[in-house]
């Protein structure tokens, strides 16, 4: 029951975090493109990097884990709104948007672990 609680406890605040993105970015939102999913996403894959490098130093417990990767982390970022967005946008015959929304979210997204991860090596010395 606790390793539940800890997921359902981190997809809330996950979940609120990316609607507080979404609603910041909704103010420099380019017309047809998802803007605030898009940083969501990124922000995202940017801190599971980090967290990545960070425990693998450092000892945590599973319901920590389970709070921050499951919940948290799968509550903030969202594939499923990443591909209703990009459904809907190749329905609505934005079809360069969904390719370039498509190849961006994925290119950067996989970048961003990256970054986190190599970052949080270099700068987190244990």
């Amino acid at each position: 029951m606790e390793k539940i609680f800890a997921v359902a406890l981190g997809g809330a605040a996950g979940s609120v975090g990316r609607y507080l993105i979404v609603m910041i970015a909704g103010d420099y939102h380019t017309q047809g493109f998802p803007t605030g999913t898009f940083l969501a996403n990124l922000f995202g894959c940017l801190l599971i990097g980090i967290f990545w490098a960070l425990f693998d130093r450092v000892t945590i417990s599973n319901e920590f884990r389970l709070f921050l990767f499951t919940g948290f982390l799968g509550g903030f970022t969202t594939f499923s709104t990443f591909a209703r967005e990009t459904v809907q946008l190749f329905k609505i015959g934005e079809h360069i948007q969904a390719f370039s929304y498509l190849a961006i979210s994925n290119i950067f997204g996989l970048g961003m672990v990256a970054a986190g991860f190599l970052l949080a090596r270099r700068f987190i010395r244990w």
